[in-house]
């Protein structure tokens, strides 16, 4: 009869996915970092019940590889469909240095989940080998050149968010004149950002370099 039906809106239950999942998840590491996240609170912030949040993802550690997925979608390895390795490997090293100072807080995650079930990181890894191996990379070395350069990367992006004093050594200075005096001319006068920029150049261009050389690729 008519009069049964359920009044057209919304429906009473939310729609759970992996998406809307990761989304909610993120918000709450943004704003309050990864020990916030538990699947309690992530419950009742999607407002369902803990039980209908596990009947999706069967634990903190798959979403949080779930996040680490989206945000590795971020990170733009175009460059090896079109480019010289060399041009291709910058661009993909510039992006990703600066999507990891954007999720700082993700970084120890980004570094140590399995890429398993994470189908954006998958992709970018096999633009990335693809490119490498198309410019003269064995596949054997593909990959200790990617987690090598990674580990740069992870570096570069935490200089990004030390302090700008990070190598003022204030009383000790007096002790350490050689010192003081590398930190004001290697300093003076200039921003974090470009002082950073440099530093990751300098560390870039010697690790694309030395493989090169190391493994013969021109």
């Amino acid at each position: 009869m008519v009069g049964n039906r359920r009044p057209a809106g919304r429906p009473r239950t939310r729609i759970l996915n992996r998406e809307v999942i990761t989304d909610a998840a993120r918000r709450i590491i943004t704003s309050d970092g990864v020990p916030a996240l538990t699947m309690t609170r992530l419950a009742q912030r999607l407002s369902v019940t803990p039980s209908a949040l596990y009947n999706h993802a069967t634990s903190k550690q798959e979403i949080l590889r779930w996040i680490v997925d989206s945000i590795m979608g971020e990170v733009d390895a175009s460059a090896f469909d079109t480019e010289p390795w060399r041009e291709a490997t910058r661009a993909w090293a510039a992006s990703y240095r600066d999507v990891m100072v954007a999720h700082a807080e993700l970084i120890s995650s980004v570094a140590t989940i399995e890429v398993i079930d994470s189908p954006r990181t998958v992709a970018m890894y096999e633009r990335v080998v693809s490119g490498l191996h198309r410019a003269g990379f064995p596949f054997e070395a593909c990959l200790p050149f990617i987690a090598a350069l990674e580990s740069f990367i992870y570096g570069s992006a935490f200089n990004e968010l030390a302090p700008a004093d990070i190598f003022d050594p204030g009383d000790e200075g007096d002790v350490a004149p050689n010192f003081v005096a590398a930190v004001e001319a290697s300093q003076r006068g200039r921003n974090p950002r470009e002082i950073n920029d440099e530093l990751f150049d300098i560390g870039l261009t010697a690790f694309v370099e030395s493989s090169a050389e190391r493994l013969g690729v021109c």
